[in-house]
């Protein structure tokens, strides 16, 4: 059974479009190459993705800007620790699309904890915040478990 923490991409096909997962450890072993190879249509899914260092921030970076600019990239199911690099590092999705991402929730009335998918442009359509998520055990609303205004600093850009 292969590592969760080793970096892993699978490449596919959908139509017209290249459709990618990425999983692991984004870090100094990781190889990148079937990433800046990409060109045309291309979805990239980083559900799978546990933990990304210093130099898998330079490395990913690197690997989207070779992707020429003419290429479609859409980046979906962006985990949270994937949301901390792009809150913190300018550029870091180069000319690529986010169109969903992760939120980690929290329950205060009976402390479910849950990380729940996200689409983009609906959270831009609230001005910026988050769409109500019911606790699926108790049914209270649920709240990001972080400072929400600073979990979503991301969604100012562009």
């Amino acid at each position: 059974m292969a590592d969760p923490y080793d970096f892993a991409v699978e490449v596919g096909e959908r139509g017209d479009t290249t459709v990618v997962a990425a999983r692991g450890v984004i870090d100094e072993h990781a190889d990148l190459a079937p990433i800046s190879s990409l060109r045309g249509d291309v979805e990239i899914n980083l559900r799978g993705i546990r933990r990304i260092n210093s130099f898998g921030v330079r490395a990913w970076i690197e690997a989207l800007r070779a992707i020429p600019a003419s290429a479609r990239v859409r980046i979906v199911e962006c985990p949270p620790p994937v949301v901390d690099q792009l809150n913190m590092v300018g550029g870091f999705f180069a000319h690529a699309q986010l169109v969903s991402f992760y939120a980690p929730m929290t329950c205060e009335e009976c402390d479910e904890q849950l990380e729940q998918l996200f689409d983009l442009e609906t959270c831009r359509g609230l001005g910026g915040k988050l769409p109500p998520t019911p606790c699926p055990r108790c049914s209270r609303p649920m709240e990001v478990d972080d400072l929400e205004e600073q979990y979503l600093l991301f969604m100012r850009e562009k």
